[in-house]
């Protein structure tokens, strides 16, 4: 994992420019991970205001339960979700278009996701 030395030290800002020039600009695109304000600086200065954050919320408890498998327990989860890079994700809630809350069905969670996208004029385009 990156800490936030590697993301301060321009490192981040690299591996977002490297990103950045692999994306089809003709084509819309969900970026997802993003931990600091560096990612969105990046992705709003390169897309201007066709770049929109989403915010997703969930519970920490919800989010172990999704992710057990990738953990060997929740001490595991917790010491993930502890470590440095992930010490500035809530402030990304600030600068988001929108937040949505993550903690019921996906079906939910594509339907609130469309609204969002409709409400914004953002659809199929092909």
């Amino acid at each position: 994992m990156l800490g936030w030395e590697v993301m301060a030290g321009g490192r981040q800002v690299e591996l977002n420019a490297r990103l950045i020039a692999g994306l089809d600009r003709s084509r819309s695109a969900a970026i997802d991970g993003l931990r600091h304000s560096i990612d969105f600086d990046s992705l709003s200065n390169a897309f201007g205001a066709s770049f929109r954050l989403i915010f997703l919320e969930v519970r920490r408890e919800v989010r172990y339960e999704r992710l057990l498998s990738r953990f060997s327990g929740y001490d595991a989860f917790q010491a993930a979700d502890s470590a440095p890079v992930e010490a500035h994700i809530d402030s990304l809630k600030a600068l988001a278009s929108t937040t949505i809350s993550n903690e019921a069905s996906m079906e939910d969670f594509y339907q609130r996701l469309d609204v969002w996208a409709a409400a914004c004029g953002i659809g199929d385009r092909e």
